[in-house]
């Protein structure tokens, strides 16, 4: 998994510290917690810089990428830890296998939480809304906590939505323009980004993009009680230290 934080990184630096460190707070609850998160990325860092005790889980696990946190390869559907082992898990879709949240349900401790986190862009931006008719959209599924209530394993969810600015140059317009657009962008297709950038740019020499950071959790729907079930017998801890 790739954290939506490792995706745009044309950033005014002081405007999205400020949304990702209440973001993260928000997605684990504002006391200290054990949190599963499923997949490597810099999320999973900041929480554990922010003093939470974080284990990364994956299937494509295998290095490790920060001294303080704990790795486990494993598939989200068959996760190699005790029943109420988590605070909280930390997964990047919430749409995904209904094992795979049984799973999550069953490694949470009642009260525990569930979340997931992506962004979007604003696309009521004059400029972005030129921008995709030049080079198309490649959509994708907006984040919501539908299945987690339909699955009747956890509480209604909740959802947190952080807005930030990004400042764009004229390099940081032409990889967003590739990155996001429908198919592969040509060299004539470029130029009219270009001329795009150089008519809205203005004195400033970039363009802002309002980013939304979406956020959603659930707490599991769990009494208090003794444990019933066990983990998969085979586990694989990574330990590069």
């Amino acid at each position: 998994m790739t954290s939506f934080f490792d995706q745009a990184a044309h950033v005014t630096p002081d405007e999205p510290a400020l949304a990702v460190s209440r973001a993260a707070k928000w997605l684990v609850g504002e006391r200290l917690a054990c949190v599963l998160h499923v997949g490597d990325g810099s999320l999973a860092y900041l929480l554990s810089d922010q003093g939470h005790e974080v284990v990364i889980a994956g299937g494509d696990v295998t290095a490790r990428h920060h001294r303080d946190l704990a790795y486990v390869r494993a598939e989200p559907t068959s996760l190699p830890f005790a029943e109420r082992s988590f605070d909280a898990v930390v997964v990047p879709r919430l749409d995904g296998p209904r094992a795979g949240l049984d799973e999550v349900a069953r490694v949470l401790r009642p009260g525990g939480l569930v979340s997931a986190i992506d962004r979007v862009d604003d696309e009521s931006i004059p400029w972005l809304r030129r921008l995709r008719d030049i080079v198309g959209h490649r959509a994708r599924p907006a984040l919501s906590g539908d299945a987690l209530e339909r699955s009747g394993l956890f509480e209604t969810h909740e959802v947190q939505d952080l807005t930030t600015w990004a400042a764009l140059d004229r390099a940081g317009v032409q990889q967003y323009a590739r990155a996001t657009a429908e198919g592969a962008v040509d060299d004539a297709t470029m130029a009219s980004v270009h001329e795009l950038f150089s008519e809205n740019a203005g004195h400033t020499g970039t363009l802002r993009l309002r980013q939304i950071t979406r956020c959603v959790r659930a707490r599991v729907a769990k009494e208090p009680g003794p444990v019933r079930s066990q983990p998969p017998t085979e586990t694989m801890l990574l330990d590069f230290r």
